[in-house]
């Protein structure tokens, strides 16, 4: 019963720690869907672009300070008006690794030398894993992304909400659930200062490990950063805290679902294979160049309590999940 109660507990606080981002990047992807030319898409970031595309598509993505789940409806628009699947991998791995705002939260808490290798590893990483996505794919546009131009939307509000919380919303709502439970299972049975007691000072278990662990976890890039300084502080190497701080906003249980529906599963197993070594190598490099880090001032934020926003925006989105997945099956 107490499990329960704890995964309950556990469940909601990830889902509702969420919702803010995902309302608002469900609306971006709206106003994305109906007013973005679908010819702007195609030719910048399509198939037909090649290399170039992935390459804009990673510089749009590690400034932007969107987080992991909010990456996705905004991926999605991006994918179903024609971006290349490399471009959208790319821009996937990209921007929830990193924004304006982790950047300048990284340097306040974590020194110049982390707030510079968090751009610079999203870049490369989004660059790695479009290209290998873009290497696997197809050369042409699957039907299931086709958007038909006989039949033009009115560019106003009540089109921007039913196309960002009815259909975008409603075609990702199976995967997104089930990464919710998964997410939620590792936060209820793992305890929270477990990794960091006993990986201290092991470097060739700690940095594989770490990346797994962020494999399934769900935690933005700005809200990873008092957690890796804290693993910092009980002993875990500054690389290995990169580690974390690259694969939790990058890859987690939440996202690889979805994206497994969005560019498929054989581009999925290619993102993941990117990031994870990807990670290791980084938090190499950040340990090679990290002998003369200074003290870390850490703030304890990571274990403050939700504030009422984000329950109320879990409430908000619960309700628009509920309607789009009544009125989805309608649209078919």
């Amino acid at each position: 019963m107490n499990m329960f109660i704890e995964f309950s507990k556990a469940l909601w606080n990830v889902f509702a720690m969420m919702a803010p981002w995902l309302i608002i990047g469900f609306f971006i992807a709206g106003i994305m869907a109906v007013c973005l030319p679908r010819d702007f898409v195609m030719r910048y970031l399509g198939v037909s672009g090649g290399i170039k595309s992935i390459i804009r598509a990673v510089m749009i993505g590690v400034p932007l300070p969107i987080c992991s789940c909010g990456v996705i409806p905004i991926s999605t628009a991006l994918r179903k008006n024609g971006a290349s699947k490399g471009a959208t991998a790319g821009f996937l791995i990209s921007t929830p690794q990193t924004g304006i705002d982790s950047i300048l939260a990284t340097y306040a808490l974590m020194g110049p030398l982390f707030a510079i290798a968090r751009p610079v590893a999203a870049f490369v990483t989004g660059l790695a894993g479009g290209c290998t996505v873009h290497a696997l794919s197809e050369k042409h546009m699957p039907s299931s992304i086709t958007i038909h131009q006989s039949t033009p939307q009115p560019r106003n509000l009540r089109t921007i909400l039913w196309q960002g919380y009815i259909r975008l919303l409603g075609g990702i709502i199976k995967p997104l659930s089930f990464g919710l439970v998964i997410s939620a299972l590792v936060a209820a049975l793992v305890p929270n200062d477990f990794f960091a007691s006993t990986l201290a000072g092991r470097d060739y278990l700690s940095m594989p490990i770490m990346a797994l662990i962020g494999f399934p976890m769900y935690i933005c890039s700005t809200a990873a950063i008092p957690i890796a300084t804290a693993l910092i502080f009980k002993g875990l190497s500054p690389g290995a805290a990169f580690v974390f701080l690259m694969t939790g906003p990058a890859v987690n249980a939440v996202s690889i679902s979805t994206i497994a529906s969005l560019i498929g599963r054989r581009a999925t197993f290619a993102y993941i294979a990117v990031i994870l070594p990807g990670a290791i190598i980084s938090g190499i490099i950040v340990n090679l160049l990290s002998e003369n880090i200074g003290s870390f001032s850490m703030q304890c934020t990571a274990c403050a309590p939700l504030p009422m926003l984000n329950h109320l925006a879990g409430i908000v989105l619960l309700i628009l999940m509920i309607n789009a997945y009544i009125r989805v099956p309608k649209m078919k």
